[in-house]
């Protein structure tokens, strides 16, 4: 039987005010941070992992943010202060399944926040949230196959490779691989 999803999103809790490490925070995307999102996310390294087109304009933000809040994703900024508006990235958990107790999460990083763990950071603040505070008890991360910084960093917050999925994702046309990387709650975490 194929769960009720409809009921389940009415169950999700709200993203937090603020997670923060110390060096890294999290907080909710807002509307008027599209032009950040925008400048953030215009970048080659981005555009060639994810569906955003190059140049990403805060009008392509805008109604990225749009699709992401339609969905149902939890959508966080990440940020290096509190209540921080320079954009790093985002990170967020989307297809939620909250029957089976599952999300998929997502991370994309400006070209300044890569190489020194901001990534890492963000995806151990919002798996431990996931785990915590939604009751999750399994959360993938997908990563294009070629896409080794991505999936170092993954690995590197705790995601274990479970596997490829062959000819996955259709980014702009064209068909990757995409390496499957899976975290449960009982995982060992820092």
């Amino acid at each position: 039987m194929a769960p009720d999803r409809a009921a389940a999103s009415a169950r999700v809790p709200s993203p937090p005010s603020e997670l923060t490490d110390g060096v890294v925070w999290l907080r909710p995307l807002r509307a008027a941070d599209a032009p950040a999102v925008a400048q953030a996310g215009d970048d080659p390294e981005v555009a060639r992992w994810t569906p955003f087109p190059s140049p990403f304009t805060t009008e392509h933000a805008r109604r990225w943010m749009a699709a992401q809040d339609a969905a149902g994703t939890v959508n966080l900024i990440v940020t290096d202060r509190a209540n921080g508006t320079r954009v790093l990235g985002w990170v967020g958990l989307h297809d939620l399944d909250l029957p089976q107790r599952r999300a998929e999460l997502g991370i994309w990083l400006a070209a300044d926040a890569r190489g020194r763990g901001v990534g890492r950071r963000a995806m151990v603040l919002l798996t431990g949230w996931g785990f915590r505070e939604m009751g999750l008890l399994r959360i993938a991360a997908l990563c294009l196959s070629g896409n080794t910084r991505g999936r170092r960093a993954m690995e590197a917050a705790g995601f274990v490779p479970e596997g490829v999925l062959r000819a996955y994702e259709d980014v702009k046309g064209v068909r990757h691989d995409t390496a499957i990387l899976g975290m449960v709650h009982t995982d060992p975490r820092d």
